[in-house]
């Protein structure tokens, strides 16, 4: 229950603060909902803010509303040098047990 009231005084005060400081609104269920629009909306707000505490809070979101986007491409290039050191390291069966 913490963890929502913290995220919604943050979302909150990340709203005031676009509306104070850039003139512009932000869809808060949409911000929460869809990584796409999230990720688009934040970088333009980053592009645009001259406030630190505006950028402290594009920050905080970020790492809250998008943690997979990070940790998704680490994954995708692990896995092809994995299935290409394997084939190098594959035993021959063709002599028995004591090929090696």
């Amino acid at each position: 229950m913490d963890k929502q009231m913290e995220m919604a005084q943050l979302l909150a005060r990340f709203k005031l603060q676009v509306k104070r400081n850039l003139g512009a609104s932000v869809d808060l269920e949409r911000l929460t909902r869809e990584p796409a629009y999230a990720r688009q909306r934040l970088n333009e707000i980053e592009d645009a803010a001259e406030d630190e505490d505006l950028l402290v809070l594009v920050l905080r979101l970020r790492d809250h509303l998008l943690p997979l986007a990070a940790e998704t491409p680490a994954v995708e290039t692990a896995a092809p040098t994995e299935s290409v050191s394997r084939p190098a390291t594959t035993r021959s069966y063709l002599k028995g047990a004591r090929a090696w």
